[in-house]
């Protein structure tokens, strides 16, 4: 292509406002704004100007398409509905436990407009946020109070803050551990103002190491949650009780369990231990996550005794760390779902109870969705599901899944292929085999994955 023919070509590229009345370009507005469309307009155009001049582009029709795949990466950046086909059930990445859609009929039934987040009708004046939902708390406890934080990060360092800032804090070498994100025990402990005071190793800790720490100057003795790995072999750690033995009227003991679990009663055997467990034990304080075991929102909570969490209710930080409406209402609804004995009703704990035969009908129905062509390119597979989260760590359960292979793509192909469905799909590549495991697709996942399927197949054959 000659210079005359590359800026005629330039010439000929349409303005941003006119390209921006393209209805399938328009259609973009409504989904990432005006702002970030156009954006997105005038990077295709400049990246199409660049293959005009090095001579690859030739004609205009080829600049619509760098648009739209443009518009379509940026939209996928939006926060918006995602199936789930890891078998990871608590899946960080994918928000944690579901909630499912009775939570959000009652939101919009309760808070959509006005609602009496800090007023209270009783005595027809202002009330303290959330006090409903922490009396289910300690109903489920038999905490003396409760406190609801943002996160459970937030738990950790306003405890520390207010109960352990410009003193000691004791903690086995062994529960120093990290959470999500890169953020550490010892960060979180100097962030807050309290000393670190290590004892034990990383497999041994006894009570006497505790005993041996302790000063004038401590003012904690912290035990951390090991819900994100399991160690196994010649270990040994004091119990709960053993620890909470060793507080005074100078020394509180706090226990931060984690993943939140209420119940015990609906699988033999072993798993984690309750918060009411924990309390049981001694501890002075017990904070764990909200959108864990529990299965709500985003939350941290705090339960224990009354003086304690009165001290945390006062402290400034809880200006920044206290959580909105909508959290409050979440946690509302999932704690009745625990009181009345429902808590199976709940979507974590639908999920969880299930079964492998459920995932197992699961997958032989979606194969018969996609019809018999499908049959050669789908299989179904036995898999193993996990908690995830930080809950429960080695530990799986049984589950099925279908497994997904087609001539000419790779499995590492097709998962970016069902990502980039909508809603995404987002499977596993398991031992060289693409695989969406049943256990935690969803009914409402069922119609647009066949859809998704039969897509795939139809596109690959022609």
């Amino acid at each position: 292509m000659n210079k005359d023919d590359i800026n005629r070509l330039l010439r000929e590229i349409p303005q941003v406002e006119k390209l921006l009345q393209d209805e399938e370009i328009e259609s973009f507005i409504s989904v990432i704004g005006k702002i970030s469309t156009a954006e997105c307009v005038r990077q295709g155009i400049s990246s199409f100007r660049e293959r005009i001049i090095s001579g690859e582009g030739s004609d205009l029709s080829e600049l619509r398409p760098v648009i739209i795949e443009k518009l379509k990466l940026k939209s996928s950046e939006r926060l918006q509905r995602v199936i789930n086909g890891t078998g990871i059930i608590i899946h960080t990445n994918l928000g944690r436990a579901p909630l499912g859609e009775k939570i959000f009929n009652r939101l919009k039934e309760n808070i959509s407009g006005y609602c009496n987040l800090e007023y209270y009708i009783p005595l027809k004046k202002r009330g303290k946020r959330g006090g409903f939902a922490e009396e289910l708390v300690c109903q489920m406890t038999k905490a003396e109070d409760a406190l609801i934080v943002n996160n459970n990060a937030s738990s950790v360092f306003l405890i520390l803050n207010e109960l352990a800032k410009g003193g000691e804090t004791i903690v086995s070498r062994g529960e120093l551990i990290q959470i999500g994100g890169g953020f550490r025990i010892p960060d979180i402990m100097n962030q807050s103002g309290t000393a670190l005071v290590e004892v034990g190793t990383t497999n041994i800790t006894t009570l006497d190491d505790f005993k041996r720490a302790i000063t004038e100057n401590t003012k904690m003795i912290f035990s951390a949650h090991t819900s994100n790995f399991r160690l196994e072999g010649f270990t040994e750690s004091p119990s709960m009780k053993e620890m909470a033995s060793l507080k005074n009227e100078n020394i509180v003991f706090v226990r931060d369990m984690g993943s939140g679990n209420l119940v015990n009663d609906w699988m033999p055997g072993s798993f984690e231990v309750t918060a009411y467990h924990e309390m049981a034990q001694g501890a002075d304080l017990v904070c764990f996550s909200g959108d864990k075991l529990l299965g709500g929102g985003q939350a941290g909570v705090i339960v224990g005794r009354r003086d304690l969490i009165a001290r945390l209710r006062k402290n400034p930080l809880m200006r920044m760390l206290r959580v909105d409406k909508i959290t409050y209402t979440i946690l509302q609804e999932t704690l009745l779902s625990y009181v009345n004995g429902s808590y199976t009703d709940t979507e974590l704990w639908r999920t969880i109870t299930q079964g492998a035969e459920a995932a197992s009908r699961r997958a032989a129905r979606l194969i018969r969705m996609c019809g018999t062509e499908a049959n050669n390119i789908l299989k179904k597979v036995k898999t193993r599901c996990a908690y995830g989260g930080g809950s429960m760590p080695g530990e799986e359960l049984d589950s099925f899944g279908v497994e997904i292979s087609l001539p000419g793509l790779s499995p590492d192909d097709i998962y970016d292929y069902f990502v980039s469905c909508a809603p995404p799909v987002v499977g596993t590549v398991r031992d060289g085999r693409y695989v969406i495991d049943m256990y935690t697709i969803h009914e409402r996942d069922m119609k647009p994955l066949a859809e998704d399927i039969n897509s795939m197949l139809n596109n690959t054959v022609k």
